[in-house]
């Protein structure tokens, strides 16, 4: 009896281990930064979602997310919690943001205060990142409640006021764009009026915006990719098969509230979603190379080799790329997360012989290009190992 009560009480820690095992995001720093994780697009009860301010910090954290954003629907019509009578206690527009930062350091999580100005099309809905007060942000966007351009103008200034950063949301959204994804005409204006700092090319619901993804490069703005989630993550993420949610990678000076900010203002940020990395070459380049490295390399006349770690959650294909005719190894390789590759590198047979390694020589260069990082709409980052011995 006793060692059967011992296995059951084995069987019950075990189990409890493993429902509460977190599912963490890795992805390493890139030298001389640290490399944030963050979701800048998140909604409470305080507006149209289902889930708890502070929940939403607990659910980041069981992610080994380093920041989130809670940008609740700004909007009066928006606010239909409140509107319906659920809250009894005194709240504004800020309170699911109090709320969470009040569980932030507990669940070491960085908070920023944000919120969503919705409009019709155009132009659509922005994010306010980094505000003081979301009631006179909407107070200013609602003096024109008659005309969607001119009510985003004005909520988008009052938080401009407020020192914030603004991101335009998804448009690629299908309400918003039916038949294909364009700059309107009041997007040039927010954009050439300096109210616009970045594009969420990738959201949860939408997808990726190769569009989007252009515009940024295009206009120096700053390549965010965000949830957008009103439900709770685990009835949207498939975290047993492996799935992760959409999030915006940051090479941050540093890991704190400022670091966020002058990342996203320096546009040192990607997006992680679904499996592939999109940004641009600077960042994604050192950062390819911090999550993929060569070791063990071995020499004979006949084959390089070398081992390949990728040493991040994220799996990584490799197509062999122009550079390396000379070179014969596999034309395509997979990196699953936390794994090891082999590579075996010879020279191309000539006349249907062997022609054997320069002894003298002490390193070779092996390209690839990796679909697993876009530099553009349909754009792979092309890579270089530079192998010594």
């Amino acid at each position: 009896m006793k060692r059967l009560t011992s296995i059951i009480a084995l069987l019950l820690v075990s189990s409890a281990a493993m429902a509460y095992t977190p599912n963490k995001i890795v992805v390493p720093n890139v030298d001389g930064y640290v490399t944030l994780k963050g979701d800048f697009h998140i909604h409470t009860v305080f507006s149209d979602a289902s889930v708890w301010p502070t929940t939403r910090v607990q659910e980041a954290a069981w992610e080994g997310l380093d920041v989130i954003a809670i940008t609740d629907h700004l909007d009066t019509r928006h606010q239909k919690m409140r509107k319906r009578g659920y809250f009894t206690e005194k709240c504004d527009r800020d309170t699911s943001y109090k709320l969470a930062k009040s569980v932030a350091a507990k669940n070491d999580v960085i908070v920023i205060h944000g919120g969503e100005i919705t409009r019709g099309m155009p132009p659509g809905h922005f994010n306010c990142l980094f505000v003081k007060d979301n009631d006179d942000i909407c107070a200013a966007a609602e003096k024109n409640d008659h005309d969607h351009v001119l009510a985003m103008e004005g909520g988008l200034r009052e938080a401009r006021k407020q020192g914030a950063l603004l991101m335009w949301n998804h448009p690629n959204w299908s309400k918003h764009a039916p038949n294909e994804t364009i700059m309107w005409p009041a997007h040039k204006k927010i954009l050439k009026e300096g109210l616009m700092d970045a594009i969420e090319i990738y959201n949860a619901e939408t997808g990726y915006s190769p569009e989007s993804h252009e515009w940024c490069l295009k206009h120096n703005l700053a390549i965010m990719g965000c949830s957008d989630t009103h439900a709770p993550f685990f009835t949207k993420v498939d975290y047993k098969g492996g799935q992760h949610r959409i999030v915006t990678l940051l090479l941050a000076k540093e890991r704190s509230a400022e670091g966020v900010r002058e990342a996203i203002e320096s546009r040192r940020t990607a997006v992680l979603g679904d499996g592939v990395v999109y940004g641009r070459e600077q960042e994604l380049l050192p950062l390819f190379h911090a999550c993929v490295k060569g070791k063990n390399v071995k020499f004979s006349p006949k084959q390089v080799s070398f081992t390949l770690e990728n040493t991040s959650s994220i799996p990584i294909r490799l197509e062999k790329a122009p550079g390396s005719e000379k070179y014969r190894y596999d034309r395509q390789v997979y990196l699953a997360p936390h794994s090891t590759y082999s590579l075996k590198v010879s020279l191309v047979q000539v006349n249907n012989k062997n022609v054997l390694m320069d002894e003298n020589t002490k390193n070779i260069e092996v390209n690839f290009s990796s679909e697993s990082f876009q530099i553009g709409a349909d754009k792979a980052l092309p890579v270089t190992f530079k192998v010594a011995w």
